[in-house]
Parts: C-alpha cells; sequence; structure tokens
C-alpha cells in the first residue's frame, strides 16, 4: 500500500507510516479476476491495462495509464500517419532522418518543446484516462538529461534544430521542466482531477539540484526505477545509496510519493537480494513511499511475498549511519530494527539495541550480528524497538 499521490482536491490518499507498503508494476499478467482479489495487497499500480478490476477489490487504490511523455502516447500512429499528418512534429536525431530513440519503445517521439504537441497529447489522452476510470498519469521516460539524443524537426522540408543532440543539453532539460509543469496543471484542472506521476531517477542529479527540485514540484509521485539495485543489474554503492535516501526524505516531505523500484535481472531471488531491497526501503521510508522487488520474467507479473505482511510497527526517528563502520546503516521501528551494511567489500559484526530478535524469515539472531556486504537485516520483535 502506497503513499499520498497528490494534494489536488478529489485525489486518493494513503499513508505508509506503518509497516511495509508493496506497489505492482504493468498487469498484463495479470487476470481480472486475481486483480480484484489481491488489490487489497497494494495502494498503486504502475501502467495498469485493468482499473476497473482493481479498483472493484480496493476502492483506494491508484491506477495509472501509462505513456512515454516525449512521443505519442500510444502505438496506434506509426511514422508513416506522423508524417502524413503532422511530419513538423516528429523528432529526430541530428543526422536529420533518423527519429529520435524512445528507450526501446515503438511510439513515435515527438517535439516536446512545441506547445501544440503538448496540448495535442494531454486533449488527445487524458479524456480516455478519465472514461476508463483512471486515478493518474504514469509518464515514462522522464529525464533531465537528453538520453534519446532528440536534435531537431522538420517544417516545410525545412530543418530546425531544437535540441544539441548530446547527453547534457540545457535546451531539453528546459523543455522536459516546461512540459512537466503544463501537465500538471493540465491533470490537476480537470473537472476530475488525475495525479502527474514520473519514472525518473533523481539520484541522477546532485541531491538540492535545482532543476531537479524544480520537476519535483510538478509530480505527484516518483517511481525511481534505477534505485537501489541499478536497473536490477547491481547493489547500489554505499555513496548511492545515500544520495537516494536524501532524495526519499526530500520528496516525501513535500507530501508527495516515492516508490522504489527494485527489479532484479536474475531468475530467482536470493534472501540476500531480497533483504538488501526490503532494508534499504525501510531506511527511507516515511508517510509516503512504496516498494515493487521482482525477478525474471518481470514486469507484468504479481510478485508478492509473506515477509511483506510482517509487523515492524513505524519508524522511532530517520535512519542513522554506524559510527565506526563506513556504509553500514541503522534504523528503529516500533517492533523492529532494520540494518544495512551497503559497504561493498567487508563484513562487520553489528551490536544489536535488544539482545534477540527473529528475522523476516522466520529465524532467531543475537547480538552481536554479523552481516555481509551488500546485506541487509530486518530484525522483528514484540517489545520496543524504540528503546
Amino acid at each position: 500500500m502506497s503513499g499520498t499521490f497528490g494534494t489536488a482536491p478529489q485525489m486518493k490518499t494513503q499513508d505508509t507510516w506503518n509497516d511495509i507498503h508493496a506497489f505492482q508494476v504493468f498487469d498484463g499478467e495479470i487476470s481480472k479476476p486475481q486483480a480484484t482479489a489481491h488489490a487489497h495487497r497494494y495502494g498503486f499500480v504502475w501502467g495498469s491495462s485493468k482499473p476497473d478490476a482493481w479498483s472493484a477489490g480496493n476502492p483506494n487504490i491508484v491506477t495509472s495509464w501509462y505513456a512515454p511523455f516525449d512521443g505519442d502516447f500510444t502505438t496506434r500512429h506509426d511514422l508513416t500517419w506522423w508524417k502524413t499528418n503532422h511530419p513538423d512534429w516528429v523528432l529526430y536525431k541530428c543526422d536529420k532522418k533518423t527519429p529520435a530513440g524512445m528507450g526501446g519503445l515503438t511510439n513515435v517521439p515527438l517535439d516536446i518543446s512545441n506547445k501544440a504537441v503538448v496540448r495535442w497529447q494531454l486533449n488527445t489522452y487524458a479524456p480516455t484516462m478519465e472514461q476508463q476510470g483512471y486515478d493518474a498519469l504514469g509518464e515514462d521516460l522522464v529525464g533531465l538529461n537528453n538520453a534519446n539524443a532528440g536534435c531537431g524537426v522538420w517544417i516545410s522540408g525545412v530543418w530546425h534544430q531544437r535540441f544539441t543532440g548530446e547527453k547534457v543539453d540545457d535546451a531539453w532539460t528546459q523543455a522536459v521542466l516546461a512540459w512537466q509543469h503544463y501537465a500538471y496543471g493540465y491533470l490537476h484542472g480537470l473537472s476530475r482531477p488525475l495525479m502527474a506521476g514520473v519514472n525518473n531517477v533523481p539520484e541522477n542529479r546532485p541531491f538540492g539540484d535545482p532543476e531537479q527540485q524544480q520537476l519535483l514540484n510538478n509530480v505527484d509521485f516518483v517511481a525511481d526505477e534505477s534505485s537501489f539495485t541499478n536497473y536490477g543489474n547491481a547493489y547500489a554503492s554505499n555513496a548511492k545509496v545515500e544520495l537516494i535516501l536524501q532524495w526519499m526524505k526530500y520528496i516525501q516531505d513535500l507530501g508527495k510519493s516515492y516508490i522504489v523500484d527494485d527489479k532484479w535481472n536474475t531468475q530467482k531471488l536470493s534472501n540476500q537480494q531480497f533483504d538488501w531491497a526490503i532494508g534499504t526501503y525501510l531506511l527511507g521510508k516515511y508517510h509516503h513511499a512504496a516498494v515493487f522487488i521482482d525477478h525474471l520474467p518481470g514486469y507484468g507479473y504479481e510478485y508478492w511475498f509473506p515477509q511483506y505482511s510482517a509487523s515492524l510497527g513505524h519508524p522511532c526517528g530517520d535512519m542513522y549511519p554506524d559510527p565506526l563502520d563506513t556504509g553500514v546503516y541503522y534504523r528503529k521501528y516500533t517492533h523492529a530494527f532494520v540494518v544495512v551494511n551497503a559497504s561493498g567489500n567487508s563484513s562487520f559484526l553489528v551490536n544489536l539495541p535488544l539482545p534477540t530478535y527473529t528475522d523476516i524469515w522466520g529465524n532467531q539472531v543475537t547480538s552481536p550480528s554479523r552481516i555481509g556486504a551488500d546485506d541487509a537485516q530486518i530484525l522483528l520483535t514484540r517489545l520496543n524497538g524504540c528503546l
């Protein structure tokens, strides 16, 4: 169950202060009966194809309509259609012939610096979101860097360059910020307001970056697809963990939600991988944060773990680092103690606040306890964990 998803009137709100809160990424392999039956497990579904089924099982669940923000929101219009109807809106790379990338998607890339494009995107697709009962637009590929090498457009046979085509491109950054500002106001201004959520990686920018902050002012929730598992490829470094936690707290302090998307590109999930994903999430969870953990085949399937139902209570305070062991972090919950070792290469013997705990897998753990590199322990107690 995820957190507060917006502050505009009529928007659904939930509180993640207690225990573990999960969300679902896509639902293509989940049937409508399954969605309705399991909706109580989640507070949010990113990229749903069956919002009615989820809402039937949980009227408070937030369902988002998926779209890449910098292109046609669907694939029903191919490049030929666009060249026939709006050739001046198609964004190309600097070779002036290759459509700009879309992160592997087949949607046609559009010139987001053109206000007419932005109006068309929202005027065309927002009615569908409203009519089909969605609560939010889930915007994919929202990055302040020009990762897809967008460059220019052809207008009446004349090339007009919009961007440099380079990854670091201020013209692109400003276009993204303007697009998001317009979309945020548009969606909130509908008769039934919709939330604006982004698949964005805040830790791509230093903490406190003013342009990243400007983007965050115009969203209701952030889904971080890189998070603590580097897009499923590796455990995040200690420096990255610290940066994510800073942005997590900042975003939640704004009353907006931070969604931790901890995918793993492995056929199975080890206890270490699961503990790491849950432990790091719990270091940064306040009133507005949820977590998704999966393994291959990945998105669209349901990955529910009994450990999500563990009774941790709520945080006693912020996370804090070990005074001696670099990369080790702790956080007390009213009925749990969380230990994370993000050192990357060292194991440590750590002293626990209480003599004994039960870990999230049901094993007894006594103090002192050894924790390996890139690992975490979620330790449960029936006593007062805040002592």
